[in-house]
């Protein structure tokens, strides 16, 4: 059963009842947070396999609140816009520094 839906410009995101996240799409920037930098035309399942709680994301970064009650991050981070502490992005899902 799916809990949510998540829509970015040309990134999308499944979160399930069991805190599974499926996503698919653009992710030039690392964005969808599978490890890789490539484009998924089908759904990949996202690792490590964080139970999810949450995910939103908005133009090229994602995040994910985990049911341990961290915020992970993905993507592009030329701002700071992950806030991990610094200006890198990373394919895989970073956890936030709050």
């Amino acid at each position: 059963h799916i809990e949510s839906f998540e829509a970015i410009q040309s990134s999308s995101f499944v979160l399930f009842i069991d805190g599974t996240v499926l996503a698919c799409g653009k992710n030039d920037e690392g964005q969808l947070g599978d490890g890789t930098l490539e484009d998924q035309f089908g759904t990949v399942m996202l690792f490590p396999p964080i139970r999810r709680l949450g995910v939103g994301a908005s133009a090229e970064t994602a995040f994910f609140v985990g049911f341990n009650g961290y915020v992970y991050s993905a993507g592009r981070n030329d701002h700071g816009q992950m806030g991990s502490g610094d200006t890198d992005f990373t394919e895989w899902g970073r956890k936030v520094l709050f």
